[in-house]
C-alpha cells in the first residue's frame, strides 16, 4: 500500500527528480530479472549504486549517501577498507578460481578456529543459507533424529527448512508452524521441523517433550528484527536443556559472528554451541559462508560414496572470499580492542538519540539495538516477539524511508541497520540530525 502526504509526497519528488538515471535503469532490469539482488530491500524509488567507499555509496547520478545497509551487516569496516582491498588486488594477480585447494583458504580456517569457541574444524560454503543447511544435515547425520527446531522470528536463510516459521495466529508459548512463500512442501513443516518461542522458558519443555526425535535445535544469538541484548540467561538455559536431553545446540552467527564481538556471539555471551554458520563479515565484502564445530561432528563431512555427510559446491573456499575473509579477520583482530568498543560507543550514542526523540515527543516509535545492530519499528506497545511488530504505522514508515533518503541516508525497507568502523563521530552526528528532521517531518504530516 502507498500513502500520501504533503511533506512525503515532495520529498518523494526530490528523490525522483535526482534519481533521473537510475530510473531509466529499471525497465531494462525488469525485461530481464525476475529478482533485483535483495528483495527484502524495498526502496521508495528505483537506485542503483555505482560506486562505494567507507561508510558512504554514490549512485548513478553521482549522489551520495550514508550506507547503513552495509551488505546487510557484511561490512564491518566499511566500503574497500585499503588493507583488503590491497589483499584482493594481490590475489587477482595469482588467481580467482581454481576448484583445487589454494592456501587462502587455510588462512581463513586457521582465523577461525583461533577465534570460535566451537571451532575445531570449518566447512566453507558460498553462503549463510548453505551453512545452515549443512549444519541441519549433518545434526540428523549424527544423531540418527530427524528433527531440528527453530524459533519464530528466527531466520536461517532461503533453503526449504528454513523457510518455517511460527503462525503467529497460534498460541504463542506452544506456537505451530507454517511455512514461508510457496514450494515449500507440507511434509517439511509437519514431519521435520519443530517451532519454538522466543525468549520463552516454555521452548525447553517442548525440547524435553521431543527429545527422542529432535536433533537439533537452531538459534540466532541475536534475532534481527527484535535484536535485544540481554540473552545470555536464554542462551546458558538453552544450552543446559540442549545438554540434557542429548540435543545438538547450534548458533546461526551469519548476522552475530564478528558483530558483537570478535569470535562472534558465544564469545560475546560465554555459551558455546556444538555447531555455528557463519557468513556477511567472514568474507569481508565477498560472497561466503562456513559451518564450524566439534572435531566429532565435522569429521562426517566426507568425499562422495563415502558415506559420510555429501556437501559440495564449486566456489566453496574460493580464493577471492577466502582472502578477503582472512584479510578482514586479521585486521579485526589486531585492532579489536579500539574497533569493537568505538563501535558500539557510537552505536549507542545514535540509539539513545533516536529512542530520547521519540519518547519526549510522544511519537510512537521503538528502537532496539544490540550492539551495532539497530532496528527501528513504528509501534507504541512492549515488544517481546516478532509477533508484537504487527500492526505497524505503516504511513509513517513509508514516510520515514523517504524523507531519510532525501537527506542522504540510505537504511534498508526491512528495518534492520548497521553501523561500521567507517561510521565515525561526525557522521554519527550527521545522523542523528538526518533521523530526528525525518519523525519531526512525518509529525509535521500528522502521521506520527
Amino acid at each position: 500500500m502507498t500513502y500520501s502526504s504533503p511533506r512525503r509526497d515532495a520529498a518523494l519528488a526530490r528523490l525522483k527528480a535526482k534519481t533521473s538515471r537510475s530510473a531509466a535503469m529499471r525497465p531494462h532490469a525488469e525485461q530481464l530479472l525476475a529478482l533485483e539482488a535483495v528483495p527484502t530491500f524495498s526502496l521508495p524509488t528505483p537506485i542503483y549504486i555505482d560506486r562505494a567507499l567507507g561508510a558512504t555509496m554514490t549512485d548513478l547520478d553521482g549522489n551520495d549517501y550514508i550506507d547503513l545497509a552495509m551488505g546487510f551487516g557484511s561490512n564491518i569496516l566499511g566500503h574497500r577498507p585499503p588493507e583488503v582491498e590491497a589483499a584482493l588486488i594481490a590475489q587477482v594477480g595469482k588467481c580467482w578460481h581454481t576448484v583445487i585447494p589454494s592456501t587462502p583458504q587455510y588462512d581463513l580456517a586457521e582465523l577461525l578456529v583461533d577465534a570460535v569457541p566451537c571451532a575445531e574444524k570449518v566447512v566453507f560454503t558460498n553462503s549463510g543459507t548453505e551453512a545452515t543447511m549443512y549444519g541441519m544435515r549433518l545434526a540428523r547425520a549424527y544423531t540418527k533424529k530427524e528433527k531440528v527446531a527453530v524459533f519464530g522470528g528466527g531466520y536461517h536463510g532461503t533453503h526449504d527448512y528454513a523457510l518455517i516459521q511460527e503462525d503467529p495466529k497460534s498460541q504463542r508459548d506452544a506456537p505451530s508452524a507454517k511455512t514461508i512463500g510457496l514450494g515449500i512442501p507440507a511434509s517439511v513443516r509437519d514431519e521435520t521441523m519443530i517451532v519454538l518461542p522466543y525468549r520463552d522458558p516454555a521452548a525447553f519443555d517442548i525440547i524435553r517433550k521431543n527429545r527422542d526425535a529432535l536433533a537439533m535445535v537452531i538459534v540466532q544469538p541475536v534475532q534481527n528484527t527484535t535484536p535485544f541484548i540481554d540473552n545470555h540467561d536464554f542462551l546458558r538455559g538453552l544450552r543446559d536443556v540442549c545438554d540434557e536431553c542429548g540435543v545438538l545446540l547450534m548458533f546461526d552467527e551469519v548476522v552475530t559472528g564478528f558483530r558483537l564481538a570478535y569470535g562472534g556471539a558465544q564469545v560475546y555471551y560465554g555459551v558455546t554451541p556444538d555447531l555455528a554458520s557463519f557468513g556477511k563479515i567472514i568474507g569481508g565484502g565477498a560472497a561466503v559462508g562456513a559451518l564450524c564445530g566439534r572435531d566429532a561432528l565435522m569429521g562426517l563431512f566426507a568425499q562422495p560414496g563415502s558415506g559420510g555427510v555429501f556437501s559440495g559446491g564449486t566456489f566453496n573456499g574460493n580464493p577471492i572470499s577466502m582472502t578477503a575473509g582472512a584479510a578482514t579477520l586479521r585486521l579485526l583482530k589486531e585492532r579489536k580492542d579500539e574497533i569493537y568498543p568505538g563501535i558500539e560507543r557510537r552505536s549507542a550514542r545514535l540509539a539513545s538519540t533516536i529512542a530520547e526523540h521519540c519518547a519526549s515527543n510522544g511519537m510512537g516509535v521503538t528502537l532496539m539495538h544490540a550492539a551495532s545492530i539497530q532496528c527501528i519499528h513504528f509501534v507504541d506497545r512492549p515488544i517481546r516477539t516478532f509477533r508484537d511488530l504487527h500492526p505497524s504505522n505503516r504511513a509513517a514508515e513509508e514516510a520515514f524511508y523517504i524523507f531519510l533518503l532525501d537527506r542522504g541516508v540510505l537504511l534498508p525497507g526491512f528495518h534492520v541497520y548497521f553501523l561500521s568502523a567507517a561510521h565515525d563521530d561526525a557522521m554519527i552526528g550527521r545522523l542523528e540530525t538526518a533521523f530526528v528532521e525525518a519523525l519531526d517531518e512525518c509529525r509535521a504530516d500528522g502521521l506520527l
